[in-house]
């Protein structure tokens, strides 16, 4: 079976919080989401607003084999980048997957934004709503949320979040950026920074991933070490972006490659690392790339 690790980022839609929320009091969009927030800080003790409210803004995709090795990460629509057609490339491409989706808390805000966003544009997703799709609960062959699986569904916190257990694990978790700080610099128009900061949640998301395949019993100690050092060069890639986003990190790494152990089973695992160091570039995917992250298991596109 093949993987696909993904992760959103959003921004607040505030004409929809000033139509809905704030009508006929005269407010203009940024005044009503300024006093939005200060309601919910006040209410809740955050200012995470509705799931309705988020607009997203970036979605990254990693492409991981039956092998469990991360071949490539890439950011949808770069190329022809809209919101409307960053909802419509996901949706295309997931329905199309036959593989295993992968996330962190995708239940209960990645999915659940981007099946509000479907309906928002009027797109068909009849595979996702379907008995065998999904949205079930409990079932994992389509849909690993690691928060689930970590958390037990919910029979305790996670303290810390995804930080807290990358940083556990001994990754770099959450630094320079967060999620609370994409829509400031939306705003800003560092969108090619949202980008590669959602890339680097995914290939972050990827490790923790293998670790907790590790720790289902899915793949052994052997193959879990074959797959992080096979995987490595995109980690190293996506830390050399954050810290200097002109870096083409991941586009080289051959002297790392030729390097790569065998696979316990004596396939080279060169070939997937290989496909890793060259897949990806700090700047997002180039147009031959678009399908690559679901290509394997893809019928013919049409996302809508």
């Amino acid at each position: 079976m093949r993987y696909a690790v993904f992760d959103i980022e959003t921004r607040v839609n505030k004409e929809l919080l000033k139509s809905v929320f704030f009508a006929g009091q005269g407010l203009d969009k940024e005044e009503a989401y300024i006093r939005f927030r200060a309601d919910l800080i006040k209410r809740q003790g955050d200012d995470f607003p509705p799931l309705v409210l988020h607009v997203p803004i970036s979605i990254a995709l990693g492409d991981v084999s039956a092998d469990h090795v991360l071949r490539k990460v890439e950011s949808l629509a770069v190329d022809n980048y809209s919101e409307a057609e960053l909802v419509r490339e996901f949706w295309r491409r997931l329905e199309s997957f036959n593989g295993c989706l992968v996330s962190f808390n995708g239940r209960q805000f990645d999915l659940p934004v981007l099946e509000l966003q479907a309906l928002r544009y009027g797109l068909r997703c009849p595979v996702h709503f379907s008995e065998s799709g999904r949205r079930r609960r409990y079932a994992t062959s389509r849909h690993l949320d690691l928060f689930d699986f970590l958390s037990n569904y919910g029979v305790f916190r996670l303290r810390g979040g995804i930080n807290a257990l990358l940083q556990m694990i001994g990754l770099p978790g959450k630094e320079a950026m967060d999620g609370s700080r994409v829509q400031q610099a939306y705003e800003a128009g560092q969108m090619d920074k949202i980008h590669r900061y959602c890339r680097r949640d995914v290939v972050q998301t990827y490790f923790l991933f293998l670790r907790v395949q590790l720790l289902r019993g899915e793949i052994t100690e052997d193959q879990y070490a074959a797959a992080k050092q096979a995987s490595s060069v995109l980690l190293e890639g996506a830390l050399e972006c954050e810290a200097d986003p002109s870096s083409q990190a991941f586009i080289g790494a051959t002297d790392e490659i030729r390097s790569l152990p065998e696979r316990p089973d004596g396939a080279a695992v060169k070939e997937a690392a290989e496909e890793s160091a060259h897949g990806s570039s700090c700047g997002g995917a180039d147009a031959e790339k678009t399908d690559a992250a679901f290509k394997p298991n893809m019928s013919v596109a049409a996302k809508d």
